[in-house]
């Protein structure tokens, strides 16, 4: 088997969520293998020397061009059981193969219940798509514009009706519990891993997803036959009005797929005809709309439902103005691009390492591991929107600049689990709590409005 070289971990808490920077808060100094799936851009050109070391790369390099060309055969037809018993067999080809995707928190696998087998096959998609979290402290996020590789060869998916569909069957939940069980037929790189001894006695291939638990196969291409449990309809209809009343003709809606915890969405957009009507045929479960002349709404639906009807409010009714930063003075301050206020009774501990770029926030005395605030770095330019899936009520407010420009959305709302709030100011910082139980939040929401932009 080829392998990687030049990289090594790209874990970083960009693009996460304060629930997964928690998680990994308490988890970042456990070991751990990396995974051997990355979504790397790849730069520059290797130089190679004649050395005894040269010769070994030429080598490796020649073998994983050959695992390449390979790679473009035409594919095989696989049951499934034939490939989780005899992995080694279909090591580097391209294949087709049925089975039902088992989607949970770190879990995303091909599984067969008519096939008794111990061997596991991890699933990801082609491309730049987000993919569920392997695990709290092996990463392996998607980010848009980074094409999936591995062992050196990238590979995209087909993005057709097909994997829109499959796509928004199997992040379609309810709480964390999957909306659907849907069966699918992937064409896909197939790579079947080291094989591994296992502390039963028994042995199977390893390397890649949750913990190295499995082989891997790269989804390429989703076939038509996709059969949900139970039947699904994902079409979406909608109407949308100003606060008078009056349609909105032209106004841009948009749809998000989520994939259970993951805040990169896979998102479509429509406009309005003249009569403010709009409609997806294949929806997720958040719609957007967003324009800076009316408060932005990000709407949990069910798919398959009667029409919606959404009434927009002028903006400068809740727009967030967030001033410039003056003399910090005696007030104590932590944050990134954007900073903010601590009170005597709070204190925060600074994680920055390759594995975290956050403030922990917690009262005096307390532990960072059980904080309840956290501040972030990030690159997302999309807002978060997996804690609005499960929300009683929430609601979103622009941030915005002393010069009117939007730089961030504050969402709030309440879930089964308690009260939460994100403040997103997009492309530099977040800060959030959330699933706060019992818990008062007035103090964190204290803090979270003391919020300044830090001049440049």
């Amino acid at each position: 088997m080829c392998k990687i070289f030049g990289f090594g971990s790209t874990r970083t808490t960009k693009g996460r969520s304060w629930r997964q920077q928690k998680a990994t808060c308490r988890e970042s100094r456990l070991s751990g293998g990396l995974s051997s799936l990355q979504k790397v851009p790849t730069f520059g050109r290797i130089h190679l020397h004649m050395t005894f070391k040269g010769y070994l790369l030429l080598l490796s390099a020649l073998l994983c061009l050959a695992r390449a060309v390979r790679a473009q055969e035409a594919p095989i037809d696989v049951p499934f059981c034939a490939l989780a018993q005899d992995p080694a067999s279909f090591d580097g080809r391209i294949i087709r193969v049925r089975g039902t995707l088992s989607v949970h928190s770190e879990d995303f696998s091909l599984v067969d219940q008519n096939c008794k087998t111990n061997q596991f096959i991890w699933l990801a998609f082609g491309g730049d798509v987000s993919e569920n979290e392997a695990s709290s402290i092996n990463q392996s996020f998607g980010k848009r514009g980074l094409q999936i590789q591995v062992n050196g060869t990238p590979y995209k998916v087909k993005k057709d009706d097909n994997f829109k569909r499959l796509y928004a069957l199997i992040s379609a939940r309810h709480e964390f519990r999957p909306s659907y069980s849907v069966t699918a037929t992937l064409l896909g790189f197939f790579t079947a891993g080291t094989k591994t001894a296992w502390p039963n006695g028994q042995t199977g291939f390893s390397g890649y997803g949750h913990l190295g638990c499995c082989s891997l196969l790269v989804i390429k291409e989703v076939s038509s036959d996709i059969v949900s449990v139970p039947p699904a309809n994902l079409s979406l209809r909608g109407r949308v009005v100003a606060a008078d009343g009056k349609p909105l003709k032209g106004f841009r809606v948009f749809d998000d797929i989520n994939f259970l915890l993951r805040s990169s969405p896979e998102r479509q957009e429509t406009v309005t005809d003249d009569s403010g009507n709009f409609a997806f045929s294949t929806s997720g479960q958040l719609v957007r709309f967003e324009t800076s002349k009316y408060r932005p709404v990000a709407l949990a639906v069910d798919p398959g439902g009667p029409a919606i009807r959404v009434k927009l409010e002028d903006a400068n009714r809740s727009d967030w103005i967030v001033p410039s930063c003056g003399p910090t003075g005696s007030t104590a301050r932590v944050g990134f691009s954007v900073l903010f206020e601590l009170p005597p009774t709070m204190q925060s501990s600074l994680m920055d390492n390759e594995f975290i770029h956050s403030y922990f926030i917690f009262p005096q005395g307390g532990e960072p591991g059980l904080a309840d605030l956290i501040v972030s770095t990030s690159a997302r330019e999309l807002p978060e929107s997996d804690s609005a899936f499960d929300s009683k009520w929430s609601e979103q407010r622009w941030i915005k600049d002393s010069k009117g420009a939007v730089i961030g959305i504050d969402a709030r709302g309440r879930t089964s689990h308690g009260p939460w709030r994100s403040a997103q100011f997009l492309g530099h910082d977040e800060i959030g709590y959330g699933w706060l139980r019992g818990k008062p939040t007035r103090p964190l929401d204290t803090i979270i409005d003391t919020a300044c932009i830090v001049r440049k």
